[in-house]
């Protein structure tokens, strides 16, 4: 389905939700958009008469119920297409905050014929009205859920259009290709060739290689937009809950003294030395004949894996030969550079023995908290070291989707340069150098589906 396309199927509605987030504070904000939004929230104001307003003013007064009776003092903002953030006419409605009043407020809109909106919907519209790209979109729901500065930056650069503007010059350049191949194919018993091998060559080339650059940082982009995934692991009772606790600064997992208390995985984020970081407590690992643990250490093994770091922990008091042992339940090789070392409760040895492991790895406490602090700065500075990468490129990836719409780039430019080494006729070539396009165009939404559409914007907030 082409962009165009959906457009038609935006703006034949209005629709309302409230934009701001739940509870108590002193303003809350609903936004009405649609053909007749200006229409439906002016039979509810009370003050100025809001249909004849111009675009972006501001009216102070109050909203009622169908009885009259009034719900709030407001002030309503009206935004008159195609000067909207949906590009249709819009209004925003600022009231008291509270869950009551915001409900009452929207309740009373609702009652005239407007529908509840869908969570993403009003960024949707936008989207089908031709108000921003579909990678655009995404930066939008990824702005909101920053968790870092790196990451409110990376939104803020896609949200303005470096990505669509990098992928948008490559798919040109391609579509003037593939349309001199197929207009080449008009002339063939003249064997006119409007692009020779030189061009080809030169194009396929360099696409490649500025795509590859830019999938090159989605490993360290995704770190940037989800946080890196630190895996605690070990065997029972090393302390990977309590550490897990020390570093949240609150009791999240359970702590006791019984082997394989943790069954199944935890995972939580924290801001940590201005970098976000996901930490997963694991199933401690032994040798068990308890079915439900054996399922539970599989799956600890599988995030080892995913894992952009692994501390692997140790007890202090069975000194540097645990560091093996716990390696080889971990079935991590030595070499391994995701792995950090760490030797946990060094409260309970002499501290000639902390000295002496401190040469393997971290040594520290959960309990007391020492030895945290050297913690959170090495990971800290893993997580600088991971994104390194993505300050040398002129453009971002953090989006798996992204990611993938780009390796079928690349994969369909390396079938078009095989079709052309093995002397194929253009029409072979051009669509080889189409489906580089479409897979290209899937970032920007000149290609999407409407499954592809409601898995994006089913993860924005309603009101969004």
């Amino acid at each position: 389905m082409t962009q165009q396309q959906t457009r038609a199927t935006a703006g034949q509605d209005t629709i309302a939700a409230i934009a701001t987030p739940p509870g108590t504070s002193g303003i809350a904000v609903i936004r009405v958009s649609g053909d007749d939004a200006i229409d439906r929230v002016a039979a509810r104001f009370r003050g100025a008469d809001i249909r004849e307003a111009a675009t972006h003013t501001l009216h102070h007064g109050r909203i009622c119920d169908t009885r009259g009776r009034i719900l709030d003092e407001v002030l309503v903002s009206v935004f008159r297409e195609p000067r909207s953030y949906t590009g249709e006419n819009s209004v925003e409605i600022s009231c008291h905050g509270g869950a009551v009043v915001s409900r009452r407020v929207l309740s009373s809109l609702l009652e005239t014929g407007v529908r509840h909106a869908e969570p993403g919907e009003f960024t949707r519209r936008a989207f089908l009205n031709g108000k921003m790209d579909l990678a655009q979109a995404e930066a939008v729901a990824d702005l909101i859920h920053a968790q870092s500065e790196e990451a409110h930056q990376a939104s803020v650069r896609q949200l303005e259009g470096a990505l669509s503007r990098f992928v948008g010059g490559i798919r040109d350049e391609l579509l003037h290709a593939a349309g001199m191949l197929e207009l080449s194919l008009d002339f063939v018993e003249d064997d006119v060739e409007l692009l020779d091998d030189g061009q080809l060559n030169t194009l396929f080339d360099e696409s490649i290689r500025r795509i590859q650059t830019a999938l090159d940082s989605f490993g360290s982009g995704r770190i940037i937009r989800d946080g890196m995934r630190v895996a605690l692991a070990g065997p029972p009772n090393v302390g990977k809950s309590s550490l897990l606790n020390t570093l949240l600064g609150t009791r999240r997992a359970i702590v006791t003294e019984v082997p394989g208390t943790t069954r199944d995985y935890i995972e939580e984020g924290m801001l940590l030395n201005g970098e976000y970081m996901r930490f997963i407590d694991t199933a401690g690992m032994r040798s068990t004949d308890d079915r439900i643990e054996n399922e539970g250490i599989a799956i600890s093994r599988d995030m080892l894996r995913d894992a952009d770091i692994v501390c692997l922990i140790a007890d202090a008091r069975e000194g540097a030969r645990a560091a093996v042992s716990v390696r080889d339940l971990a079935l991590l090789e030595e070499e391994d550079a995701r792995v950090q070392l760490l030797f946990n409760k060094a409260d309970l040895v002499a501290a000639d023995t902390a000295t002496e492991l401190a040469e393997h790895g971290l040594v520290i406490s959960a309990r007391t908290g020492d030895g945290m602090d050297r913690l959170t700065a090495r990971l800290a500075e893993l997580a600088r070291a991971a994104r390194q990468t993505s300050e040398q490129g002129s453009v971002l990836v953090t989006n798996a989707r992204h990611a993938d719409c780009l390796q079928r780039g690349i994969d369909a430019l390396r079938d078009a340069q095989r079709a052309r080494r093995d002397r194929m006729t253009e029409e072979f070539l051009a669509y080889e150098v189409r489906r580089a396009i479409d897979a290209l165009g899937e970032i920007i939404g000149a290609v999407s589906s409407e499954d592809v559409l409601n898995s994006i914007f089913a993860r924005f907030c309603i009101g969004k």
